[in-house]
């Protein structure tokens, strides 16, 4: 049996590889788009800002969000794209307020219920409507998922 500190170590050390990996999205996640320096991006030789809109489609994410769980608390870690009519729309979806309602939105999920297809759709659907409230009415097209990871 181990001494209670070395338990209490190993916790610790446990918190800090789980939350280190949290910490670095929301880093990332909060630099592009909202006048973030774009010398991040040109180190990786984009040349461009990376959470710019093109032709109506933009990325959000990647987010990493606390979910619900029948056994506990998870970490779901999402990115998308997000097609709308013009960029203009397109930008408006990642202003702050836009991105604090699609959190708390998420943080309301039940990761059992997101694990089946049917759940993705069905979140999916109800993205577009979150997103098009801040787009403007049918201003959002589809969303493409292009990272659904639960820990």
């Amino acid at each position: 049996m181990l001494p209670s500190h070395w338990v209490k170590i190993g916790l610790m050390l446990l918190a800090f590889v789980l939350a280190t990996p949290h910490m670095g999205a929301l880093h990332a996640s909060s630099e592009g788009g909202h006048g973030g320096d774009s010398k991040k991006s040109e180190k990786k030789g984009e040349g461009k800002d990376a959470n710019k809109p093109e032709n109506g489609a933009i990325v959000v994410g990647p987010l990493t969000v606390n979910i619900l769980s029948n056994k506990g608390f998870r970490f779901l870690r999402l990115s998308m794209l997000v097609q709308c009519e013009d960029n203009a729309a397109a930008e408006r979806i990642t202003l702050p307020d836009a991105r604090e309602d699609l959190i708390f939105r998420l943080s309301t999920k039940l990761a059992e219920d997101l694990l089946t297809n049917a759940g993705k759709m069905a979140l999916r659907q109800e993205l577009i409507e979150l997103f098009n409230k801040y787009a403007g009415a049918g201003k959002v097209k589809n969303i493409y998922f292009q990272e659904f990871v639960f820990q």
